[in-house]
């Protein structure tokens, strides 16, 4: 044993004094004396970013995002057309007002000379009101198709609310995904340098080759591009989650460990079943139908004749109001005033008309319309069937989905671990000169690849969670 321990000696100081001859006739790569610091870390100054939650995050983007503001305002115009609707039962009342003043000076019609005549003024104002006693059932499809056409903003505004939840979501995991891949990227960075380290002072004692320490030079190299763009993917990743929830600057995702507790076995049977009312593109297209059917009922009333009622009231007099003359009390034979004349006379008149209108023909106007809201009516119902089908298949893909990306989480977690291992092993092979460089970066690598997968499959099924949630209209 000692002999063996004897020769182990002296063989290294051979190796080393062989080594040392070798580093004064070949020039030598200048290794990284101190802790090499990647040109990554060398970030202009910048403000650090802000910090959000994702319920925060989904509350300003429901704010701010242009469909969401446009699907808000379309329920906002509906409410007003159902207001008009009901508005179509109460009678339209108007008021007129008119006064003129004639010129002195007018050209006499029969002798044609200019002549002088008085002032003469007039004046006149008077109410009208029009109501509607039979409209051939138009008022009630109107008001069947105008709250029908809330109905269906109402849907298509849930649609959109789940639509920028989920592209919010999107936003936010990914941009916590892009931070958690900077720290892989950087214990990547930190790995290479140990083992740059290592092989230059293992090519110091000679105790390994040249191409080994430029071998290690290059993984570290790569490392250090991975960590530069590691983090240039999570400044994109923090400006798009700025702007989806219309932020200026850099917004970061504060990490919740809460938001990856994963769901326990789902009933797809259940889960189908309520979707089926809950769905937003179902109820969405629902909505189109009944809209499209009340409207063709509005249509097909034009064909009804409309019965009316106007009422007026008009006075005229021959002065303007505001040159009345004063009133004057009216006295009996002991001085008592007893009235006042007025200083403005004014005639009043009435008038009460009753109005039937029949529609016989209009150039085909009214058979375009009906034509043309059942149509709609028709491609309605197509689209509802549409919409069904599309959502079977669209909770099949999603299920799929959700468990595919729970199944590559456990696979992702084994292959870190099996990584691990495998790495140490080669690095401590490595040490003992019983493998090669090459072996050694590729476990590193192989590592390097577990880890970023892990990330991205955890990441990957919390999207698959929030585009199912999105499908079936509810949180799950």
């Amino acid at each position: 044993m000692t002999n063996r321990l004897s020769a182990l000696i002296a063989a290294c100081l051979a190796a080393g004094l062989a080594g040392a001859a070798r580093a004064q006739q070949t020039p030598q790569p200048q290794p990284p004396t101190a802790a090499p610091q990647p040109a990554a870390t060398q970030q202009p100054s910048t403000p650090p970013p802000r910090g959000i939650t994702l319920s925060e995050a989904l509350l300003l983007a429901r704010q701010v995002n242009p469909t969401q503001v446009q699907a808000e305002q379309n329920v906002r115009i509906a409410n007003m057309g159902v207001m008009q609707a009901w508005g179509a039962y109460l009678p339209s009342i108007s008021g007129t007002g008119s006064a003129a003043r004639n010129s002195p000076q007018r050209v006499n019609a029969s002798s044609g000379a200019a002549q002088v005549f008085p002032i003469t003024d007039n004046s006149s104002f008077g109410l009208s009101a029009t109501l509607n006693l039979f409209t051939g059932f138009q008022r009630g499809a109107n008001m069947r198709a105008a709250n029908a056409t809330m109905n269906l903003n109402e849907a298509a505004l849930l649609q959109q609310d789940y639509a920028t939840d989920l592209a919010t979501k999107q936003a936010f995991f990914n941009e916590r995904e892009a931070e958690e891949l900077v720290l892989v990227s950087q214990a990547n960075l930190a790995q290479a340098e140990q083992q740059l380290k290592l092989t230059t002072e293992k090519l110091r004692l000679g105790a390994t080759t040249r191409a080994d320490s430029l071998t290690a030079s290059v993984a570290y190299g790569t490392a250090e591009v991975q960590l530069i763009q590691a983090r240039a993917n999570a400044l994109t990743a923090q400006a798009t989650l700025a702007r989806a929830i219309g932020a200026d600057g850099m917004v970061a995702a504060v990490p919740d460990t809460t938001l990856e507790v994963r769901l326990s076995s789902l009933d797809t049977a259940a889960l189908r079943q309520d979707a089926e009312a809950t769905a937003p593109s179902v109820v969405q297209a629902q909505a189109s139908v009944t809209a499209a059917q009340a409207l063709l009922s509005a249509s097909r009333s034009q064909y009804y004749p409309t019965l009316s009622l106007t009422g007026s009231q008009t006075w005229a007099g021959e002065q303007l109001p505001w040159n009345a003359a004063p009133l004057s009390p009216i006295t009996d034979s002991t001085g008592t005033i007893i009235g006042y004349n007025r200083g403005t006379r004014y005639t009043g008149t009435w008038n009460v008309r009753l109005s039937l209108s029949v529609p016989i023909f209009n150039g085909f106007q009214r058979e375009a319309s009906v034509v043309t809201a059942d149509a709609n009516a028709v491609t309605a119902r197509a689209k509802l069937r549409d919409a069904r089908l599309g959502l079977d298949a669209s909770l099949i893909q999603a299920l799929t989905a959700l468990d595919a990306a729970a199944a590559q989480i456990d696979v992702s977690r084994t292959s870190v671990a099996s990584a691990q291992e495998s790495l140490r092993m080669q690095q401590e092979r490595y040490r003992l000169g019983a493998s090669t460089i090459v072996d050694l970066l590729t476990a590193e690598t192989a590592l390097n690849q577990a880890e970023v997968g892990l990330v991205q499959s955890r990441y990957n099924y919390l999207i698959a969670r929030a585009t199912l949630e999105a499908l079936v209209g509810h949180t799950l």
